[in-house]
């Protein structure tokens, strides 16, 4: 009876470990559909402006250059972003420091 106790317990691992495994590999598959969504996008985009500006006189390394391109910059534009945000938390952090010691000078003058 032990030796089938076992044997189940064994099997419901394995099945625990397989579908663990499955919604891993699941996981991973809709992280690369994603990427190549948002890839298939700038492509698009990039073929899109090539045949307004050039019609059909433009190769396939044109219309990666340009996604690259595009890539890059949206990239950088969000690091901007951040960087810019952070500025602004900073510089209101200084501004309420700077008016807090105001208010305490102002205080200290009063109370001499």
């Amino acid at each position: 009876m032990s030796n089938l106790m076992d044997t189940y317990k064994n099997m419901q691992k394995s099945a625990e470990e397989a579908a663990a495994e499955e919604a891993l590999e699941k996981e991973a598959q809709e992280v690369t559909n994603d990427r190549v969504g948002v890839l298939a996008k700038y492509a698009e985009a990039a073929n899109g402006v090539l045949t307004e500006e050039y019609g059909d006189d433009y190769t396939e390394e044109d219309v990666v250059k340009l996604a690259t391109y595009l890539i890059d910059r949206d990239i950088d534009e969000e690091e901007n972003v951040e960087k810019v945000a952070e500025y602004v938390e900073a510089g209101q952090i200084m501004a309420r420091s700077f008016v807090d010691e105001l208010n305490n000078s102002e205080e200290k003058a009063e109370g001499k």
